[in-house]
C-alpha cells in the first residue's frame, strides 16, 4: 500500500516537471521575440538618429545623445542630459574630431577648441584675428566641416596662401571657401604681402577667412576632415586673440607647440617639486605636472594647512610667517589631488636702522622760499603725551593700548611689506558732545612677538589728554603751533564730502612731501584753524 501512494507522488512530480519545462519554454521563447524586437527597433532608431546628424565618424547613441566612443564613456554614461547641458559652456555639438572650429565674424577672431574630460568643446586652446567677406554675404553662417587641404594654395592670380583648408565647396573660381594664412608672391615664407596681413581682422575676402599662418597651420595639421567649423554674426561670445597681428609673425615657418594641443582632464597631477623653500614675504607659483603631459590641469582649489604661515590665491603662494606648511590643489571634484611643503624661514631685519628711504614725488610747499629753504624737526620730537606719558616711535605699543582701553579697539592686520609678520592697526572710537573722535594707532612687528608703534593719529576729543612734547594741544590755533615748531612746514586740504573737511599740516623729519618720511602732523580747522587733531609717523610700514 505504501509503495502504491509512493509511486503516484513520483508519477504527479515528473507530471508536474514537464510541465514546467514546457512553460519555461513558452517563456524563454517568448523574451528571445522581445529582445530581438528591441534589438531591431534599437539598430533602426540608431540608424535613422546617426544619418540625421550633421556630424561624420564612428560614434555612439545613448539615448537622444550622440556621445563619443571614448575612454570617458562610462564617465558621460552617469550624467542627465539636463546635467551634460549645463556643462557644455558654449552649447557647441558634439563631434569625433579632437577639435572644434568657432568663429565670430563681428570681431573678426577664429577660436579652436578642444574637448573636456566629458568630450565637450569647453577647453579654449587659443584665438587668432581673421579676416571675413568683404560684403557679409561671402563668408555664410552656420556649421561647415574641415575638407580638403593644400599646404600651399594658388589662387587664380598666381600668388600664394600657406595651410589652405576647405570648411565649404561652394562653386567659385577659388575652389570653395579656405581657412588659410595671408598671401605670399612664391611659395616661400618670407615673400608675404604685407598689406594682406594687414587686413586680417577686417572684412579683406571673397568669403575665406585669412588668417595668420599659425593659426591655419594649427588647422591644417591638427583638425582633421570633418572637424565642425561653426560661424556667426555679431560676436555673442566675445573671445580675445591672445596676440596682435604682425608681418614679422608670418615671416617664418609657424610653430605650435606652445598650444595645448589636446585638451583633457589628465590622469593625475603632481608639483614639480616635493618641498621648497621660502623667505617671509615671499610669492611663489609652483609648477604643475600633468599625467599624460599635454592634458590640461583643470581649475581647483588650492589650500594650506597653516594659513598663518602660507597663504594661498589662486596658484599663488605667500609666506607670512615662520615654520613649515603643507599646499594641497585639489581638482576635477576631489578626484586629482597634489601636496607639497613649503619650509618658510625669517628675513634679516636690522632694526635699529632708519625709516626705509623710498621714492616719491615731492609736491609743491607754500612757496619756493620754503622748499629751498626748508629745514626738517629733529626725529626726537615724533612724540606725543597720553594722560602724561609720552609715547614714542618703534617702541611696543602694549603700553598705550592698556592707557587707552586693551579691548576697546577694532582690529585690522596686513602682510607687513618691510618685516616678518603682520601690520596691524587699532582703531578706537569715542563720543564727546555730540562729535565723534577717533584714535588709530599703526604697528609693524620689527621684533619677533612684538608689535612696535609706526603711527598715532587723533583726530577729534579722546577719552584720554593729548599734547606733543611742545605742549600743543587739542583747541590751539595755527599760530601757536608755529610758535612751537617753526614755519616750515606743508599743508594740504582734505575734503571728505561737503561735511567733512581739514587741513593736513606736516612738519617732516626728512624730506618734505616724500612718501614714506617720518613725520609730526596737525589737522586745522579750514575756517578758524583750530587744531582738530594730531599725530606721528615713522614710515616703517612703508615699502
Amino acid at each position: 500500500m505504501t509503495t502504491d501512494r509512493t509511486d503516484r507522488r513520483s508519477e504527479r512530480m515528473v507530471s508536474l516537471l514537464i510541465t514546467l519545462s514546457i512553460a519555461a519554454a513558452f517563456v524563454s521563447a517568448a523574451m528571445i521575440g522581445v529582445l530581438y524586437y528591441a534589438s531591431y527597433a534599437s539598430r533602426s532608431a540608431r540608424q535613422t538618429f546617426a544619418e540625421e546628424m550633421p556630424v561624420s565618424g564612428a560614434a555612439v547613441v545613448r539615448g537622444n545623445r550622440l556621445t563619443l566612443d571614448m575612454a570617458m564613456t562610462d564617465v558621460v554614461q552617469g550624467i542627465s542630459d539636463s546635467e551634460l547641458t549645463e556643462l557644455n559652456l558654449y552649447g557647441f555639438p558634439q563631434g569625433d574630431s579632437p577639435y572644434f572650429i568657432y568663429v565670430e565674424k563681428g570681431a573678426h577672431t577664429l577660436s579652436v577648441f578642444g574637448k573636456d574630460s566629458y568630450g565637450l568643446y569647453t577647453n579654449r586652446i587659443a584665438t587668432w584675428y581673421t579676416g571675413t567677406g568683404k560684403s557679409d554675404m561671402l563668408t555664410p553662417v552656420g556649421i561647415f566641416a574641415v575638407g580638403e587641404k593644400e599646404e600651399w594654395h594658388q589662387w587664380p592670380s598666381g600668388a600664394y596662401s600657406p595651410y589652405a583648408t576647405t570648411y565649404s565647396k561652394v562653386r567659385n573660381h577659388y575652389g570653395g571657401l579656405f581657412i588659410h594664412g595671408p598671401i605670399y608672391y612664391s611659395q616661400n615664407f618670407y615673400s608675404v604681402s604685407g598689406g594682406s596681413v594687414l587686413y586680417i581682422g577686417t572684412n579683406c575676402s571673397s568669403g575665406c577667412l585669412r588668417t595668420e599662418t599659425e593659426a591655419a597651420y594649427f588647422v591644417y595639421q591638427m583638425c582633421p576632415e570633418g572637424t565642425q567649423v561653426k560661424i556667426v554674426d555679431g560676436s555673442p561670445l566675445g573671445f580675445v586673440p591672445y596676440r596682435n597681428v604682425y608681418v614679422s609673425n608670418q615671416q617664418t615657418v609657424p610653430s605650435i607647440e606652445k598650444f595645448q594641443l589636446v585638451s583633457v582632464t589628465p590622469d593625475a597631477i603632481a608639483f614639480a617639486e616635493d618641498s621648497h623653500s621660502m623667505t617671509v614675504g615671499e610669492v611663489y607659483c609652483p609648477e604643475i605636472l600633468t599625467t599624460p603631459s599635454y592634458a590640461r590641469c583643470l581649475e581647483g582649489t588650492w589650500t594650506s594647512n597653516h594659513p598663518d604661515i602660507i597663504r594661498v590665491s589662486g596658484n599663488v603662494i605667500r609666506a607670512v610667517g615662520t615654520g613649515s606648511a603643507m599646499v594641497t590643489l585639489t581638482a576635477d571634484h576631489g578626484r586629482l589631488s597634489a601636496s607639497m611643503r613649503i619650509q618658510v624661514k625669517a628675513g634679516k631685519v636690522d632694526t635699529a636702522a632708519p625709516p626705509p628711504d623710498v621714492t616719491g614725488e615731492n609736491a609743491d610747499l607754500s612757496s619756493e622760499d620754503i622748499l629751498e629753504n626748508y629745514q626738517p624737526i629733529s626725529f626726537d620730537l615724533l612724540r606725543l603725551k597720553v594722560n602724561g606719558t609720552v609715547y614714542s616711535l618703534d617702541e611696543p605699543v602694549q603700553p598705550l593700548l592698556r592707557e587707552l582701553g586693551s579691548r576697546d579697539y577694532h582690529l585690522e592686520t596686513y602682510q607687513s611689506c618691510a618685516y616678518v609678520g603682520e601690520d596691524k592697526a587699532y582703531s578706537y572710537t569715542f563720543l564727546s558732545g555730540g562729535k565723534v573722535g577717533k584714535c588709530t594707532i599703526s604697528t609693524v612687528p620689527m621684533v619677533a612677538g612684538e608689535d612696535n608703534i609706526c603711527e598715532i593719529s587723533v583726530r577729534g576729543v579722546i577719552n584720554a589728554s593729548l599734547e606733543t612734547t611742545r605742549g600743543i594741544r587739542l583747541g590751539d590755533s595755527r599760530a601757536d603751533v608755529e610758535a612751537a615748531y617753526g614755519r616750515y612746514y606743508t599743508e594740504v586740504l582734505v575734503v571728505n564730502g561737503d561735511s567733512d573737511s581739514y587741513i593736513k599740516m606736516t612738519y617732516w623729519a626728512g624730506t618734505p612731501n616724500k612718501s614714506g618720511q617720518p613725520s609730526l602732523y596737525f589737522y586745522l580747522e579750514p575756517d578758524s584753524g583750530e587744531v582738530i587733531g594730531m599725530g606721528i609717523y615713522s614710515g616703517r610700514n612703508f615699502l
